[in-house]
């Protein structure tokens, strides 16, 4: 989410040394195959929905990364973890974020669209 954030001053010092770590900390994350944002580095297991779709917005939000996102609402389309993140409300909602950014991003951002969700 620092990301999202540090895109409204993409040029203030703060802006720049946020994003920096961002993508510093989102690069030792990712894993591939098959294509999502572990919880935290060193735990490449541990998985969510909810704060994947919040990295997906902070991407989509600077316009970096986005074939990744692609990929990670690609895997979450069909993943399912069995337990409350699955059902929880908010967790739908983030990614309808994802999918559908809109408001969050000054302009619209870059909007992935419906009909690449799976169901």
């Amino acid at each position: 989410m620092m990301l999202w954030l540090s895109h409204f001053f993409p040029r203030e010092p703060w802006a720049l040394a946020q994003s920096a770590r961002a993508f510093a900390t989102l690069e030792s994350m990712w894993v591939d195959p098959p294509g999502y944002f572990c919880r935290e580095p060193g735990l490449p297991r541990v998985k969510f929905a909810f704060t994947n779709y919040g990295v997906s917005l902070g991407l989509q939000s600077v316009a970096a990364s986005m074939d990744r996102v692609s990929r990670l609402n690609a895997f979450f389309a069909g993943y399912r973890s069995g337990d409350s993140y699955d059902t929880d409300a908010i967790t739908p909602v983030m990614g309808c974020t994802s999918y559908l950014p809109g408001d969050f991003i000054p302009g619209g951002g870059t909007e992935i669209g419906w009909n690449s969700i799976k169901t």
